[in-house]
Order: structure tokens, then sequence, then C-alpha cells
């Protein structure tokens, strides 16, 4: 089996059940950047990418963080194959 690339890339979308849209959005992007992940956020989802081990550290850290204040769901997809953004590859 071919190893795949350490580096990965993943698009998630915050939904707050309980009204406080834009308060879990922020509690969720707050997660991130305290994770020391790189983003980049549109109006529907936000992109991640790194170190696989990291990612996925910081994408529990954001989740436990929201769901603590928050009744949420989080919609979240991954890829090893997927370009990274522009700025990550040094293109923006």
């Amino acid at each position: 089996m071919e190893k795949t690339d350490p580096l990965i890339s993943v698009q998630i979308s915050v939904y707050a059940l309980d009204g406080d849209v834009r308060e879990a959005v922020h509690c969720y992007l707050d997660a991130l950047d305290a994770a020391g992940l790189e983003r980049d956020t549109g109006t529907m989802s936000t992109v991640v990418w790194g170190e696989a081990d990291k990612v996925w550290a910081g994408l529990r850290h954001a989740y436990e963080a929201v769901a603590a204040k928050h009744k949420v769901v989080v919609n979240v997809g991954m890829s090893n194959i997927a370009p990274l953004p522009a700025r990550a590859s040094g293109r923006g």
C-alpha cells in the first residue's frame, strides 16, 4: 500500500441549532486559531490544512470548545489529495 502524504486539507461548516449562529461560528474559528491552524474562511465554510496530526488535534479542540457552549452540527470533509489553497503553496 502506498504511503499517503501527511498533509491534509479539511472543509468545515458549523451549524448552530440553538440560534446563536454567529457566536458559535466565531467560537469554532477562535479555537482553530488557538490550535495554530492556517485557515481560509468564506461565507459558507472554512478550509484548514496542514500536517494530519496537527489538523486532527485542532479539529477536536475546536469541536470541544464550541460543543461546550452551543448545540451544533459540524460538517467536515477531508482530503489528502485536494489542492491546498493558493496562499498555502506560496501562490497567493
